[in-house]
Order: C-alpha cells, then structure tokens, then sequence
C-alpha cells in the first residue's frame, strides 16, 4: 500500500524480529497470568478491527519466516541428534481423556480436519486470493506443512522417557515441544535456553495469530446473527442494524464475553468440550460443501465418506463425554453435549431435506471459478 518493496520490507521485518528475540531473551517482559491476559484482550480488540492490509497480512507473512525457521530447526535437529523413541508405538485403548476411538478425532483438532479452520478459510483466507484457482496449491501447501510440522512434534515428545515426559507434561505441552527444539539447537552448537525462548515465541506467535482471527470472525457471525431486512422497524430492529453495520460495537460485545471467560476462569469449565464441538463444526463445513455442490450440479460424492464419517464419530464422541459428563456431574458440560447432539441431527435432516427438494426440482447450474 506505501510502494515499499517487498524485499527491503521484509529484511527490516526479520531483523525486527531478530531483535526482539534477543532482547526478550536477555531482558524478559515478567508479568502476571491477569496482567497478559488484560494485554492480549486489548491486541485482539485493536487487531480484529484493523484492516487486514495492515496488521493480518504482514504479520503472518513475517511469521511465516518464524515457521520455516522452526522447520528447519526441527527437522535438522533431528537428523542431527538421531533421537531415539522412548514412547510405546501402542499404549492401549484405553487413554486419560477416554476410549481412544472416537476421542482421538476429536481431541486432534489441527489444520486437516477443524471447523475453525473451516471458518478461517471462508471468512479471512478467501477474501485475500487474487484468484479462486490459488485454493489448491495453497491449500495444499499448507497440509504438507503442518504434516511437516505435526511429525516434528511427535518426535520432540516421542524422544523422552516416559518419566521425564511425565515431569514436563505438567508444565504444558508447548513446553514439550520447545524443550524438543532447544535440544536439537543445542546440538547444533547453539544455545539451549535461547532454543527454549526462540520455539516456545514461534508457537505463542501463531496461537496469537489465532486469537484475533477468532475474534474477526465471531464478529462477523455475531453481526451476521443480528442483520435484519431494510424494512424492519422498531427499537429492536434499529439496534440490531446499529450492532450488525458498526464492527467496533460488534466487537466489543465479542471481547466482552471472551475476556469474562477468561478472567474468571469459565474457559476451563467449558475447554473440555471444545474439540467435539470443533469437529462437530468441521463436519458441518462437510455437510455445507457436499449440500452446495449437490445442488450446484457437480459431482459430490467424494465428501459423502468424509462428512458422514465425521458425523457419526463426532455424535459418538459427544455421547459418550455426555454419559462422562453426568457421572461426573457436570451438568452444564453434559447439557451441552447433548444440545451439540440434537443440533446436529436437525442440520443434518435439513440438509437431506434441501438436497430431495434439490433433486425434485433440478440442480441449478455451477458457476465457474474466476
């Protein structure tokens, strides 16, 4: 937008970064759990308003680089060290958080199949393609790099022994890894501690990238929830239309709610349903597809596999944290898993209900790329 060259702009980014890794290392920021979280309450309200040009793009560019270099780092590492895998290749069906099938699919929720994902896709990713024939590679691209990624951080885990893997699990699983990544430096030649600070900013970078995007697009469902039509009159209608066309009101409301969760401490009542509920939506974003496509035309049957596997895991996964749930008695999770449950049942019967009505009437044509 100011006619800078992408090189020079680029340089002088990394070596910004640079810097502060090195200063943050030898003169670290100290503050309280309160005191970070009141900080990143008020980024994700600045960044989710600001246009993408601005904040979003460059940033994730730049942190594209902090990727590559935890890549390289990584997988370098590795061959470098030759670990050995400490970790059972089968520890049994029977795991902490329940059976293995089908809580696996629920607790994994990465980039592959994650209805965040889904929604970052369709609300941020798509409207920055000069083309719709640039979702392929960069969709693949993407897959092949957090596969890259995702192999790197088994083996951080993999290579301890099970009692040292306990000791550090305590402290978080991004400690895990980041240890993992200081070793390989560390046999690289380099530093251990400033390993340690180099992985564990690289991964609190992107899950900073993820707060404001988070925050973007519950403003826009937030927004979109409260339009109502030009026609509408009232008290009611006008505020809705003031909340739904005004993002800074919109998004306090969505800051609002966030940051109380997170202050008082909410987030961990409901956390330990967040993945069946992200699948859940992963395999709603299935359903939408295969429902669009159908109707549009084109040959869908490639997702019928896919989105009713996802469903029938997902709905199994959320009946069995229900039956949990009311042994534990928690009501509150177990009435959300249950209301997740039938949720998903209705979109389901509606979609069948649009693609029998679709198939009585004829499928509308498909429109081309651009």
């Amino acid at each position: 937008r100011f006619r800078v060259p992408v090189l020079p702009a680029t340089l002088g980014g990394l070596v910004l970064i640079a810097l502060t890794l090195v200063a943050g290392h030898h003169y670290p920021l100290l503050l309280s759990v309160k005191e970070w979280k009141l900080l990143l309450l008020g980024y994700i309200y600045v960044a989710s308003v600001t246009p993408v040009w601005i904040l979003l793009q460059p940033r994730d560019f730049l942190n594209s680089f902090l990727l590559y270099a935890l890549l390289v780092a990584g997988v370098a590492g590795t061959l470098l060290v030759d670990p050995a895998l400490h970790m059972k290749a089968w520890a049994g069906f029977k795991t902490d958080l329940g059976p293995l099938f089908p809580i696996l699919f629920v607790t994994v929720a990465c980039g592959a199949l994650s209805g965040f994902h889904s929604l970052v896709a369709s609300g941020t990713t798509a409207k920055q393609l000069d083309s719709e024939a640039h979702a392929r590679p960069i969709a693949m691209g993407a897959m092949l790099i957090e596969s890259l990624l995702a192999v790197v951080a088994l083996v951080t885990a993999a290579m301890l022994v099970p009692g040292k893997y306990d000791s550090q699990i305590h402290e978080g699983a991004v400690h895990v890894f980041a240890s993992g990544i200081a070793r390989f430096v560390d046999a690289a030649g380099g530093s251990f501690a400033f390993g340690l600070t180099f992985a564990s900013v690289a991964v609190a970078e992107f899950a900073l990238t993820s707060l404001d995007t988070a925050t973007r697009i519950a403003r826009f469902a937030f927004q979109e929830l409260l339009q109502v039509p030009e026609e509408a009159g009232g008290s009611v209608a006008s505020l809705r239309r003031l909340f739904s066309r005004n993002r800074f009101l919109a998004t306090t409301v969505t800051v609002f709610f966030g940051g109380w969760l997170a202050l008082s401490g909410g987030e961990r009542t409901i956390w330990p349903i967040f993945g069946a509920a992200n699948q859940l939506l992963a395999a709603l974003a299935f359903l939408a597809v295969f429902v669009w496509m159908a109707h549009r035309g084109k040959k869908a049957g490639f997702l019928a596999v896919p989105t009713v596997f996802m469903f029938l895991v997902t709905l199994g996964a959320l009946g069995w944290e229900a039956v949990h749930f009311v042994e534990k008695k928690n009501w509150i999770l177990a009435v959300l898993a249950v209301f997740l449950a039938v949720l998903a049942v209705v979109l389901a019967f509606d979609a069948f209900r649009v693609l029998s009505r679709s198939r009585a009437e004829g499928a509308s044509p498909a429109p081309e790329p651009e």
